[in-house]
């Protein structure tokens, strides 16, 4: 397991297409110091040949614009890889929206089966109340 997981946890579970964090912001996540060489751009770059490089990358995202003057990093959802999921995401939500739109149909045919069981009941009561009545 490694040691950047939290960050790769972190971007995970990020919206925005964006995520600006500070060096303190990214170590307050990791939970350590980052290394000196984080403080250099070319720690930020590059394929996946290092293990804080999955920690972005495997989650879509790729890290770029090191700010050395205020301190930040600038981490892009890699929209190559981010297009592939809205199809999946479509196709799932459609899924979903199908099987509740079944769910309320078939909760819908329920209510309004009791309900003329309902109304039959009566019916027949009322029937025996007035033969009762007759009698």
């Amino acid at each position: 397991m490694s040691k950047y997981l939290p960050l790769s946890d972190r971007l995970a579970r990020e919206i925005a297409d964006q995520w600006r964090p500070t060096l303190a912001e990214i170590e307050e996540v990791l939970g350590f110091p980052l290394p000196k060489a984080a403080q250099q751009a070319a720690w930020w770059g590059g394929a996946a040949e290092k293990p804080h490089h999955r920690a972005w990358l495997d989650h879509g995202w790729r890290a770029g614009d090191l700010d050395r003057a205020s301190g930040t990093v600038t981490f892009h959802r890699d929209t190559a890889a981010h297009e592939v999921q809205p199809e999946v995401l479509k196709a799932a939500s459609e899924a979903a929206t199908k099987t509740v739109h079944t769910q309320r149909a078939m909760g819908a045919a329920a209510l309004i089966g009791a309900g003329v069981a309902v109304a039959a009941g009566i019916g027949v009561l009322a029937a025996k109340l007035l033969k009762g009545r007759r009698a």
